[in-house]
């Protein structure tokens, strides 16, 4: 199948998550707008097709649509960030509550110790970009091994990765001592089945990060 044929192939859904990666990863900044003609273009999609990836990502919350400008991506307010901050800090408290009181399997011991180590080692390089994906990964984990659809569900919308990108990058660079510090604290508590220090020092950690953002300066937010 050439290149062509292998577009016109992609699904709505296809695409939605290629525009997803792209704004996960950067490729797509805070505020940028998208075109639709454009992006037809790219993926050999009508443009009612395009306009359905469009709708389907406003209200993931990816993407924003105003008048006289357009579809553009998802910048956020810091009020709008906090507010996110608060119910993640206890949704990801429940989850880390959750993966506490299970009895861990040798892969899930495994994976959570591995996601420490990478996150230590990154802090050591001071490596702010593995750090940040090694973050995630982490916390995903965490959900995953909870095994609460809900919460994973919930959690999926409140996520850092869509508004850590508008942030400055010292957010990441000054915060990653601390923030591994409070990590090696919730792994110890999972891996030694302690439900209550789970929770508390997930909750602690997820308070620090909105602390920080509420110390950033304003012209980082819409």
């Amino acid at each position: 199948m050439n290149v062509d044929n292998a577009a016109e192939a992609l699904s709505t859904n296809d695409i939605a998550e290629k525009i997803k990666s792209r704004i996960h990863s950067g490729a797509y900044a805070p505020g940028q707008r998208l075109i639709e003609v454009d992006l037809a273009d790219e993926y050999a999609a009508g443009r009612g097709r395009i306009r359905e990836v469009f709708k389907t990502l406003v209200g993931e919350g990816y993407l924003e649509f105003e008048a006289n400008r357009g579809v553009h991506v998802r910048r956020f307010t810091r009020a709008e960030i906090l507010e996110m901050g608060r119910v993640r800090e206890v949704l990801e408290g429940l989850s880390a509550r959750l993966a506490a009181e299970l009895e861990l399997s040798a892969d899930q011991r495994t994976r959570l110790e591995a996601h420490q180590e990478a996150m230590n080692r990154a802090e050591q390089k001071h490596d702010v970009d593995a750090y940040n994906s090694e973050n995630f990964s982490y916390h995903a984990t965490i959900c995953a091994i909870a095994g609460n659809q809900h919460v994973e569900q919930f959690l999926h919308r409140v996520r850092l990765p869509l508004y850590r990108l508008q942030l400055p990058r010292n957010f990441s660079s000054d915060s990653m001592t601390t923030s591994n510090r409070d990590h090696k604290v919730i792994t110890a508590a999972i891996l030694s089945s302690n439900p209550d220090a789970a929770e508390a020092a997930m909750r602690a950690h997820v308070r620090a990060g909105n602390a920080h953002v509420m110390r950033i300066s304003e012209r980082y937010f819409s």
